[in-house]
């Protein structure tokens, strides 16, 4: 009686082992067919620097809820404030924001978000 049980618990523990073998390959190869999604924020600045870390963490906060990963990039319209001072930091965090120029983004699906100040532009020329 006791050498059945035992019999069974070993069958039991090496169906179970080889089930998550075959899952665990499985998963491998699905990580590797799929290519990564990511969500493309473009920031559009000019003296912005009192709202875009701020901006930056939100975006940063969402993704990491969400679990879907985030591209950050910025194009800077000649900042005299701390903007690019503080964009500088903020390209050492995990999803690093990155001075792409406008070409780049040609057949990508970007959201673009729009922090520069109106009238600020004509005061500093």
């Amino acid at each position: 009686m006791m050498e059945e049980l035992v019999i069974w618990l070993l069958a039991a523990y090496g169906g179970s082992s080889l089930l998550v073998g075959l899952i665990d390959c499985w998963m491998r190869r699905m990580k590797h067919t799929v290519p990564p999604t990511y969500e493309h924020y473009r920031l559009l600045l000019f003296n912005s620097g009192d709202v875009v870390e701020q901006v930056v963490r939100k975006l940063q906060f969402r993704s990491y809820v969400r679990g879907v990963p985030i591209r950050i990039s910025y194009q800077d319209d000649g900042s005299v404030d701390d903007t690019l001072r503080i964009m500088t930091v903020l390209e050492r965090t995990e999803y690093p924001c990155r001075e792409e120029p406008e070409s780049t983004f040609k057949g990508v699906s970007v959201m673009t978000i729009d922090l520069r100040r109106s009238g600020e532009e004509k005061r500093a020329q």
